[in-house]
């Protein structure tokens, strides 16, 4: 059987088990913060370290937005350690969302599109944006079991 992909580089061998740690102690189900990373940075080292900021204003492995993850508000370059930080402030952001919602699905849409967003696609006032669905259908292709669990 293959790797996929997405597993595949020097930078995904480092980061996964720290990502499946971080699901692990969160009870995330296994590889689903991890396929979420890639979503993030395609494990690019400049995405990683900082050095590259998203036009929306994300930074790191997981693209946490300084306005609400003080993880990231930290000198850049990134050190190993502070991304092991983002990693875990990921992972229990990730975590809470699937409290609020019930489901994981929900949860990585809000991760991805912000939670207010997503109960209003819940309520049926708000259609889930074509950035969104991407995301999703490409994480759970790759981490199935994740959307029913």
């Amino acid at each position: 059987m293959a790797v996929a992909a997405w597993r595949q580089s020097q930078n995904a061998s480092k980061w996964i088990p720290v990502l499946n740690a971080a699901e692990s102690a969160n009870g995330i189900p296994p590889n689903l913060l991890a396929r979420m990373a890639y979503q993030e940075s395609h494990w690019r080292d400049d995405i990683i370290t900082g050095s590259t900021v998203s036009p929306a204003g994300a930074l790191g492995l997981m693209q946490l937005e300084p306005a609400y993850f003080p993880s990231v508000n930290v000198p850049r370059p990134y050190t190993d350690a502070d991304t092991v930080a983002q990693i875990n402030q990921a992972a229990a952001e990730l975590a809470r969302l699937y409290g609020v919602f019930g489901s994981w699905p929900l949860a990585v849409a809000a991760y991805n599109d912000g939670q207010g967003n997503i109960q209003a696609y819940v309520a049926g006032t708000r259609a889930l944006p074509d950035e969104t669905q991407q995301y999703l259908q490409a994480v759970f292709a790759d981490v199935p079991a994740a959307a029913n669990a």
